[in-house]
């Protein structure tokens, strides 16, 4: 029993060590093709303010709301995007805007500054982080 033990492990042995095992390392290019899909996350926003301005005659109605304080909010990308701001629109309330309302948004980040009425209100944002802040200007016309 204990011969067969030893002729075993002794064999086992002489196996491990007959057997040189060799490590290639190599440097190769795998060609790829493929879609990354654009993919952008936006965090949630934090809310700014928008304030009316009555006319100089204070008996009238105010005949614009604009923002005081931006809304702010980050968006991350894996690629560059482009990005619209669009015109605030009335949702609801008790009288709609009158006919010749003007209507403006405003994005603005780094130096960039983007609004709805000029140029379709797009540009790029780049990839990694970006923070935001958007506003708004509702001008209604005088009566």
């Amino acid at each position: 029993m204990l011969y067969r033990l030893t002729l075993t492990s002794s064999l086992i042995l002489a196996s491990a060590l007959a057997v040189e095992r060799f490590v290639l390392a190599q440097s190769v290019d795998v060609p790829f093709s493929g879609t990354v899909p654009v993919e952008a996350t936006f965090s949630t926003p934090i809310a700014g303010s928008a304030e009316p301005t009555t006319p100089t005659n204070s008996s009238e109605a105010p005949t614009k709301l604009e923002s005081q304080t931006p809304a702010t909010l980050s968006v991350q990308t894996n690629t560059p995007v482009t990005i619209t701001v669009s015109p605030p629109r009335f949702v609801s309330g008790a009288i709609p805007d009158p006919v010749g309302t003007k209507y403006v948004g405003f994005l603005k980040f780094d130096s960039t500054s983007v609004s709805s009425n000029v140029g379709g209100g797009s540009t790029t944002l780049p990839e990694g982080n970006t923070n935001l802040e958007v506003a708004m200007l509702l001008e209604r016309p005088d009566v």
